[in-house]
């Protein structure tokens, strides 16, 4: 049995099999239908208990695996809010002072002290980001410093009866004509974010916290888009180049509430557009952080 694997792929998903038998196949032990999985995980050692099937209510087998390698990186997954973490352990088998995190936000977003002219919408405007994160806590799980590197996507709808436009390397408003039908406008940002964050649990559980930190993003892709249909005709125009700022930091915060998904809020203080390219105008987004 040393050269035997184990295959449990119908069991961990439910035990979706209609057949409920063991048998060797080749070097290979398939279990189908198993009523109960449980895996036991030491320093060192890897201990899989499988009981019962629906033909055998007495099955039972048990495989020990060594673990060589104690440094190697292992899952720890205590609830959901815990399935996106990765802790390193060292030599010893404790836990390493470095975690690494994957998150996604999805919140809606508008643009902030425009003109009267320039009426953006926070629906259905929406702000989509992917950001890994690598956690250091030196001074136990309630304290958290944070550094990564994310990418996010920042959609902002325009008024239906106006549409955004370069004149002169500005961007400014100009009207649909009567003729025009099925109107919509929009401006997009697309950015490389640099998170640097603090987090600090209110308890030892960490139901209760807050995360304040600033977003340095690099905007490396705005357009402005407008479509329309004229008869039969459809028109989808979209111009790039439009004199946002190259460089641009956000203040975040996140809220962490018990039974409760976790909640974040971004504001950019410094104008999306370079002076004299466009409106003043100050980035909002928010939503749930994942």
């Amino acid at each position: 049995m040393n050269k035997k694997k184990i295959i449990l792929a119908l069991a961990l998903i439910g035990g979706m099999a209609t057949q409920s038998r063991a048998e060797l196949v080749g070097d290979t032990l398939v279990i189908e239908d198993v009523k109960k999985v449980r895996i036991e995980t030491r320093d060192t050692v890897q201990r899989l208990v499988i009981n019962g099937s629906k033909d055998d209510e007495q099955f039972h087998y048990v495989q020990r695996i060594s673990i060589p390698d104690t440094t190697a990186v292992r899952r720890t997954i205590k609830s959901v809010k815990d399935f996106n973490k990765i802790t390193i352990k060292g030599k010893d088998g404790k836990p390493s002072k470095w975690e690494s995190s994957l998150h996604i936000n999805l919140g809606l977003n508008t643009l902030l002290s425009t003109p009267s002219d320039y009426d953006f919408k926070v629906w259905p405007s929406f702000d989509l980001g992917l950001t890994w994160l690598a956690d250091f806590r030196p001074y136990g799980k309630q304290n958290v410093w944070s550094i990564g590197l994310g990418i996010d996507y920042r959609r902002y709808e325009y008024d239906k009866d106006k549409y955004l436009v370069k004149d002169n390397d500005v961007i400014v408003p100009s009207v649909f004509d009567n003729e025009q039908k099925e109107r919509s406008s929009d401006l997009t940002v697309s950015s490389l974010q640099l998170p640097i964050m603090y987090t600090h649990y209110f308890d030892r559980k960490q139901e209760w916290g807050i995360t304040l930190g600033a977003l340095v993003n690099w905007n490396f892709q705005a357009t402005v888009n407008h479509e329309y249909e004229v008869g039969d005709n459809h028109y989808d125009i979209s111009t790039k180049k439009i004199g946002q700022r190259p460089i641009t930091v956000d203040g975040m915060a996140i809220l962490y509430i018990p039974s409760f998904p976790d909640i974040y809020c971004k504001y950019t203080p410094m104008t999306l557009f370079k002076d004299g390219r466009g409106p003043k105008a100050h980035q909002l987004s928010f939503g749930l952080y994942l």
